[in-house]
């Protein structure tokens, strides 16, 4: 029998192999070998300035748990809520338009705004602003079944993140000497990380996605901060929230 389970997990892992391989093929010849972001040139000077990255992880790791637990509240507001619940979505889609209409940025997947983040064109403040911004309307949404995932926008709040870190950086200590655009790109790795629970399998993703490999060891010193002192805050990613909330409804008979 155990022969057999690890066959079928064999199996199951070759499958998925392949299933990668045909995607990326059929992807780049629609597509190209251009990566889904414009990332201007990423540099890190010494490795004496890795510190500051897995200061970054620290900081995405709280960034993270805050963001989880507050779709986690947003979702338990909804269950409590006397209303029926086909207008539970649309009251998430009216908490999410206002914000946008505050701030533009929020609204959709975040491709733009992470565009615009990883080339600098925000400021600190404006960074902050529309990084808890992000996190509030995700979590509306989220929260109140309206429609939408986390992927893109943990990379979105990542990317945000990453380049007030970088911004609040160069101003204490511009001898570290990673440019703005490094920093951003951890940070879109080890918050994605942290919400997804997928450590190993991000830092790939993002090295896809902007086609910068040359920062490897400053992500993995982030991701592996960031998921780890997010799991002792939390407990678990947000799927696995997820499922442990599903599992004590069912558990309840809800």
């Amino acid at each position: 029998m155990e022969a057999l389970r690890r066959a079928r997990i064999g199996g199951e892992i070759g499958f998925a192999g392949l299933a990668l391989l045909a995607g990326a093929i059929v992807a780049r010849a629609a597509f190209g070998d251009a990566a889904a972001f414009a990332v201007p040139r990423v540099e890190i000077a010494s490795y004496t300035g890795m510190p500051a990255f897995l200061l970054l992880g620290l900081v995405c790791a709280a960034i993270a748990a805050a963001f989880m637990l507050g779709a986690r509240e947003c979702a338990r507001i909804a269950a409590r809520a006397p209303m029926p619940g086909w207008l539970k979505p649309a009251i998430g889609g009216l908490g999410c338009g206002l914000i946008a209409a505050w701030r533009l940025e929020t609204i959709g997947v975040g491709y733009e705004t992470t565009d615009l983040a990883l080339n600098g064109a925000y400021d600190f403040r404006t960074l902050a602003i529309v990084v808890a911004a992000k996190m509030l309307a995700t979590a509306l949404c989220l929260g109140f079944g309206f429609s939408g995932g986390v992927f893109s926008p943990s990379l979105c709040i990542g990317a945000l993140a990453g380049a007030a870190f970088g911004a609040a950086a160069a101003a204490a200590a511009p001898e570290v000497g990673a440019s703005a655009a490094a920093y951003s790109v951890v940070g879109m790795a080890a918050i994605a990380a942290a919400v997804l629970g997928a450590p190993i399998s991000t830092a790939p993703i993002v090295f896809e996605l902007t086609g910068k490999h040359n920062v490897a060891v400053a992500i993995m010193i982030a991701v592996a901060a960031s998921t780890l002192a997010c799991r002792r805050a939390v407990g678990a990613s947000w799927f696995a929230l997820q499922l442990a909330e599903r599992a004590a409804a069912a558990r309840r008979g809800a």
